[in-house]
């Protein structure tokens, strides 16, 4: 299953209309150096976080459900998309990305992480992630994710501005190369979960793990790409271009760049450890037991 992680905002709300005439660069002279090191809890608060803890869970069961249906589960026992939905208890992905923030910050560059923080509490920051939380939420439909990536490709067809825009986000901001990393670092996770309960008839190395996992590197790459240009198009349809040059300015800063970074980190400790525990679960699934 393809899961994005974090796409470069991911978080925070608010209503307040932007100051388009105010270049990201010239707004992060205003930052007070004196402020103390952000914590988890003002993150969280932000950057609005708990809400993707649900749509990760409704994700997450959704593909299981599908597996499922499509006989792609082997084994017995209780349906997979319960025991999927389990592992992905959103309190319990709150624990994990807490945990995994706290260790992110302690390496942050605390004076940056402020000032993208900043970003998300004023102007046109506050109205970014209540469109991404929108829209992530509607391409859990199928028929809504096909529409978006029908909508990318026409404008990219059509050479519309926004299309422009929304490649040289991905490009500037780095979003496709953490989300393949983690993809990659996740499916040895699985591997690894599998193997610990005697999933393989017989065991596998770990570099044989590891040369299945990267034979996966192209496909998870396409989807990754594909997927972000239809969830872009999606989020931020209701968002003039000088809007999105703005967003695309803070994300390619260093304010942007360091609070990306330690985000991908949070969201990879959940996800490495909730495909571990996937791995392990449908090892004894085969085995007629369960996690």
């Amino acid at each position: 299953m393809l899961t994005i992680l974090w796409l470069g905002t991911a978080l925070a709300t608010g209503p307040a209309m932007p100051d388009a005439s105010a270049a990201w660069p010239e707004r992060t002279l205003q930052v007070q150096m004196t402020t103390q090191p952000a914590t988890v809890d003002h993150l969280w608060s932000v950057l609005k976080i708990e809400p993707q803890m649900q749509i990760f869970q409704q994700e997450a069961v959704s593909e299981a459900a599908r597996l499922d249906a499509d006989n792609m589960i082997a084994g017995t026992g209780r349906p997979w998309a319960a025991t999927v939905g389990d592992i992905h208890d959103p309190m319990r992905l709150q624990t994990l990305f807490r945990q995994g923030l706290t260790r992110a910050l302690d390496r942050a560059d605390p004076a940056l992480i402020e000032q993208g923080l900043r970003f998300y509490e004023t102007g046109l920051g506050r109205r970014m992630v209540p469109l991404e939380t929108s829209a992530r939420h509607a391409m859990l439909s199928d028929e809504v994710t096909a529409q978006a990536s029908a909508a990318f490709a026409q404008a990219e067809f059509q050479d519309d501005s926004r299309a422009e825009q929304i490649l040289r986000l991905i490009d500037v901001a780095d979003l496709v190369a953490p989300n393949v990393s983690s993809g990659l670092n996740a499916s040895v996770a699985f591997s690894d979960g599998f193997e610990a309960v005697g999933g393989f008839d017989m065991p596998l190395t770990q570099d044989q793990m590891l040369a299945e996992t990267w034979a996966q590197q192209d496909q998870i790459e396409a989807e990754t790409r594909d997927w972000l240009q239809s969830f872009l198009m999606m989020a931020y349809s209701p968002l003039r271009d000088d809007e999105v040059e703005t967003y695309i300015s803070f994300a390619s800063s260093p304010a942007g760049r360091e609070l990306a970074r330690v985000m991908f980190a949070a969201y990879d400790t959940v996800f490495l450890q909730t495909s571990r525990d996937m791995g392990m679960a449908a090892g004894l699934r085969l085995q007629g037991q369960q996690l």
